[in-house]
């Protein structure tokens, strides 16, 4: 917390002025840069190997690599416009707070000494979103980003399959004895008996609230 005095605010408990920070290094922003990259080629491999598996399950349709490298595209595209979006917020931001002196009261309350990193932070969001629409237009990593998907994708459906084939094994190895056989009519006739009660007071129940 500060308190003003001349020569502009000041930390409270030390009566010292509150120094604006230094540009952030280029090394890390460079880092940061390379980090934000490779969690955003990481979220469009999962984004691609969800279409692919929607595409195969849902559409029936095989996987072609032509369309696989279509739908990266639109994918790395909209990773992009994510980026682009923050940048133009953080740019918003440093509007906003390059006249405003006073201290933070919470960690997104920026001010004026945050430009620096604010600016930072805009240099990192638009370098990735501009390496991300290059990666696009680049066939050794679109192909490599599309393996890696089918890879992945394959992988989940082949697991799914398995568990279900593994559910089926065992409900098939159950024995069932005599009385399971015998009784079993009479399980279902309860059983449904139970659904149509419960049907028919749900149907009533409603009649009860509009004749109330």
């Amino acid at each position: 917390m500060a308190r003003k005095r001349g020569g502009g605010p000041r930390w409270i408990a030390t009566g010292k002025p509150i120094a604006t920070p230094p540009p952030v290094p280029r090394e890390e922003i460079d880092a940061a840069i390379a980090d934000g990259l490779l969690i955003a080629r990481f979220s469009a491999v999962l984004a691609l190997k969800n279409r692919l598996i929607v595409s195969a399950l849902r559409d029936d349709e095989s996987f072609d690599r032509d369309e696989a490298a279509r739908a990266y595209s639109e994918v790395a595209a909209e990773l992009a416009e994510e980026q682009e979006l923050n940048a133009e917020h953080a740019s918003e931001l440093i509007q906003q707070v390059m006249s405003d002196p006073g201290v933070a009261r919470h960690e997104h309350d920026y001010k004026s000494r945050d430009v620096e990193l604010l600016v930072a932070r805009r240099a990192v969001y638009s370098e990735v979103a501009r390496r991300l629409r290059s990666d696009a237009l680049e066939p050794d990593i679109v192909a490599e980003v599309v393996e890696e998907a089918r890879s992945r994708a394959w992988d989940e459906i082949s697991r799914e399959v398995t568990a279900r084939l593994d559910d089926t094994r065992r409900v098939e190895g159950l024995v069932l004895d005599a009385d399971y056989a015998r009784d079993r009519v009479e399980r279902m006739r309860l059983l449904q008996e139970l659904d149509l009660y419960e049907l028919a007071e749900g149907r009533r129940r409603p009649a009860r609230r509009r004749s109330r």
